[in-house]
């Protein structure tokens, strides 16, 4: 019985390990936030108008966490994720995490996995 519980217990552990540095996939993100209830609240304009308050990858993390807690969508970290990936590729266009400008005065990630994650979706 101990002798299968190594590979078995190795397995896991290497797919937790692989999803949890999997590239984000903006493909699942549009899924996600087409069958939430986000465009309840506001419209696509919110996303390209000049005014928009979101103005680094960080801050649009951030501003999907807030919905995701708001509209009660109980995303997963990689949900989340997604969902970044595929706004930051259908309307905002920032640059990948590492090649923000030092004067960037956007916060931290507190989420270090986050930010690798993100630094991956950029170097597709």
């Amino acid at each position: 019985m101990k002798a299968n519980f190594l590979p078995i217990a190795a397995l896991f552990l290497l797919g937790v390990y692989q999803a949890a540095w999997a590239e984000p996939d903006p493909l699942n993100g549009k899924r996600l936030f087409e069958a939430s209830r986000c465009m309840e609240c506001h419209s696509t304009d919110m996303f390209t108008r000049p005014e928009r308050e979101v103005s680094s990858l960080a801050e649009l993390e951030s501003q999907v966490r807030t919905c995701d807690t708001r509209l009660s969508t109980n995303w997963f970290d990689d949900q989340v994720l997604d969902v970044v990936a595929w706004l930051n590729q259908a309307y905002y266009k920032f640059p990948p995490m590492q090649q923000q400008s030092d004067s960037d005065s956007s916060p931290p990630v507190d989420n270090a996995l986050s930010a690798k994650r993100l630094e991956f979706q950029e170097n597709q």
